[in-house]
């Protein structure tokens, strides 16, 4: 047995999740043979991008809601991709929300967030007053008993999503340098949250426990992982985790303030009243 270390930043816990979360038995199962949407979001840049679905250099499209800048805000609708539905493992040219209706219960929607606990809860910021992707699709899911995964990485690890949740709301903050919020709380034994560990546990059958976090000069917002388990095994992982380090951080612009919808309710470009 062997123990030995590895750090990871954003984007390659991005790309090591993704790697993982599509080789899970629950991910193939409705891949390969059911339904699956896969909503826009950072992470799941990675996931599309793995499957062969989008290009490495359309990843920046795959995105939504974003912090960009330093603010909380939107990506441009014009250019930016839709909610990805598949079916039997081939892109269906249809809305989301048609695409919704015919799950069951084995069907796959997987959702990032923006936040995640150590009690197993998640959270994810809604910019739409009527709810956005999660008010149009966890009632569904909830409903049906679809299975709901939410790969996330340990930068976004909060204290408690619920706490979280009560101060949040459109109409509840009086001031938000950028897009007000709220936080959707997806609570334990509904959403499987998929993170980093999952991950390694997955492709190489190790052990993982995160130790540190942070970094300079480009490794902010890192995690450092301790890998526990067989040599060749963690050997693995550290050739895998030397490819991360090449991993270049995903850039993705906001829209123009002068075009947001919602510049009324941002003090990013407005003054304090």
């Amino acid at each position: 047995m062997m123990i030995a270390t590895i750090s990871l930043s954003p984007a390659g816990a991005k790309r090591l999740i993704a790697r993982g979360l599509i080789h899970e038995p629950v991910f193939q199962q409705a891949l390969t043979h059911g339904r699956m949407i896969i909503g826009v979001g950072t992470t799941n840049s990675y996931i599309a991008e793995e499957l062969g679905f989008i290009s490495a250099d359309e990843k920046n499209r795959f995105a939504a809601g974003i912090v960009s800048g330093g603010v909380p805000c939107v990506t441009d609708a014009d250019t930016r991709f839709a909610n990805m539905c598949l079916e039997n493992g081939k892109k269906k040219e249809v809305s989301w929300e048609e695409f919704i209706m015919d799950f069951g219960r084995d069907d796959v929607f997987v959702k990032g967030a923006n936040a995640f606990d150590a009690n197993g809860n998640a959270g994810v910021l809604v910019a739409n007053p009527i709810g956005g992707t999660v008010g149009g699709s966890f009632g569904v899911l909830a409903a049906r008993g679809c299975k709901l995964l939410v790969p996330v990485g340990h930068e976004k690890m909060i204290p408690s999503c619920t706490s979280a949740a009560r101060v949040m709301g459109i109409n509840r903050l009086d001031y938000s340098l950028g897009q007000r919020c709220g936080l959707a709380l997806l609570p334990a034994g509904f959403a499987s949250i998929y993170t980093e560990i999952d991950a390694l546990k997955t492709l190489f059958g190790v052990e993982a426990t995160i130790v540190a976090a942070g970094g300079v000069s480009g490794s902010e917002g890192s995690v450092m992982v301790a890998i526990d388990g067989p040599n060749d095994a963690v050997k693995n992982a550290l050739t895998l985790a030397r490819t991360l380090l090449k991993e270049k951080p995903l850039s993705v612009p906001k829209q123009s303030c002068k075009e947001c919808w919602a510049s009324a309710n941002c003090t990013f470009k407005n003054k304090f009243e």
